[in-house]
Protein backbone atom coordinates (compact mmCIF):
# COMPACT_ATOMS: atom_id res chain seq x y z
CA UNK A 1 0.00 0.00 0.00
CA UNK A 2 1.32 3.42 -0.91
CA UNK A 3 1.82 6.13 1.68
CA UNK A 4 -0.31 9.26 1.91
CA UNK A 5 2.69 11.32 0.78
CA UNK A 6 3.05 9.20 -2.35
CA UNK A 7 -0.64 9.63 -3.23
CA UNK A 8 -0.33 13.40 -2.77
CA UNK A 9 2.67 13.48 -5.12
CA UNK A 10 0.77 11.48 -7.73
CA UNK A 11 -2.12 13.95 -7.55
CA UNK A 12 0.23 16.91 -7.86
CA UNK A 13 1.90 15.36 -10.91
CA UNK A 14 -1.49 14.77 -12.51
CA UNK A 15 -2.58 18.41 -12.21
CA UNK A 16 0.70 20.00 -13.29
CA UNK A 17 0.31 22.01 -16.45
CA UNK A 18 -3.48 22.24 -16.32
CA UNK A 19 -5.13 25.56 -17.09
CA UNK A 20 -6.91 27.58 -14.41
CA UNK A 21 -10.26 26.48 -15.80
CA UNK A 22 -9.25 22.81 -15.72
CA UNK A 23 -7.92 23.17 -12.17
CA UNK A 24 -11.20 24.72 -11.12
CA UNK A 25 -13.05 21.67 -12.47
CA UNK A 26 -10.67 19.32 -10.64
CA UNK A 27 -11.16 21.17 -7.35
CA UNK A 28 -14.95 21.04 -7.75
CA UNK A 29 -14.77 17.33 -8.52
CA UNK A 30 -12.60 16.60 -5.49
CA UNK A 31 -14.91 18.65 -3.28
CA UNK A 32 -17.89 16.68 -4.59
CA UNK A 33 -16.16 13.37 -3.97
CA UNK A 34 -15.25 14.33 -0.41
CA UNK A 35 -18.66 15.71 0.51
CA UNK A 36 -21.05 13.41 -1.33
CA UNK A 37 -19.32 10.08 -1.71
CA UNK A 38 -16.60 9.61 0.90
CA UNK A 39 -18.46 11.14 3.86
CA UNK A 40 -21.70 9.41 2.88
CA UNK A 41 -20.24 6.04 3.81
CA UNK A 42 -19.53 7.25 7.31
CA UNK A 43 -22.94 8.74 8.00
CA UNK A 44 -24.49 8.84 11.44
CA UNK A 45 -26.62 5.73 11.83
CA UNK A 46 -28.87 7.41 14.41
CA UNK A 47 -29.67 10.24 11.99
CA UNK A 48 -30.51 7.80 9.22
CA UNK A 49 -32.64 5.50 11.38
CA UNK A 50 -34.80 8.29 12.78
CA UNK A 51 -36.61 8.13 9.42
CA UNK A 52 -36.98 4.35 9.60
CA UNK A 53 -40.23 3.70 11.44
CA UNK A 54 -39.86 1.41 14.45
CA UNK A 55 -36.04 1.63 14.35
CA UNK A 56 -36.06 5.31 15.26
CA UNK A 57 -36.26 4.51 18.99
CA UNK A 58 -33.22 2.22 19.15
CA UNK A 59 -30.89 2.61 22.14
CA UNK A 60 -27.23 3.58 21.67
CA UNK A 61 -26.22 -0.05 22.34
CA UNK A 62 -28.65 -1.32 19.71
CA UNK A 63 -27.41 1.30 17.23
CA UNK A 64 -23.83 0.17 17.78
CA UNK A 65 -24.77 -3.46 17.15
CA UNK A 66 -26.73 -2.48 14.04
CA UNK A 67 -23.80 -0.38 12.80
CA UNK A 68 -21.39 -3.31 13.24
CA UNK A 69 -23.75 -5.60 11.32
CA UNK A 70 -23.82 -3.10 8.44
CA UNK A 71 -20.01 -2.87 8.39
CA UNK A 72 -19.66 -6.66 8.26
CA UNK A 73 -22.26 -6.90 5.51
CA UNK A 74 -20.36 -4.37 3.44
CA UNK A 75 -17.11 -6.31 3.87
CA UNK A 76 -18.86 -9.56 2.94
CA UNK A 77 -20.42 -8.06 -0.18
CA UNK A 78 -16.96 -6.96 -1.32
CA UNK A 79 -15.45 -10.39 -0.61
CA UNK A 80 -13.27 -9.12 2.23
CA UNK A 81 -14.82 -10.86 5.21
CA UNK A 82 -12.83 -13.07 7.55
CA UNK A 83 -14.59 -16.20 8.72
CA UNK A 84 -13.24 -17.41 12.04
Amino acid sequence: MMSKNRYENILLNEIQGLSERELSKIVKTIHFLKEEIIKEKHGNVADILKFSGIWKNMSRKELNIFSEILKEREKFSKGRTIIE
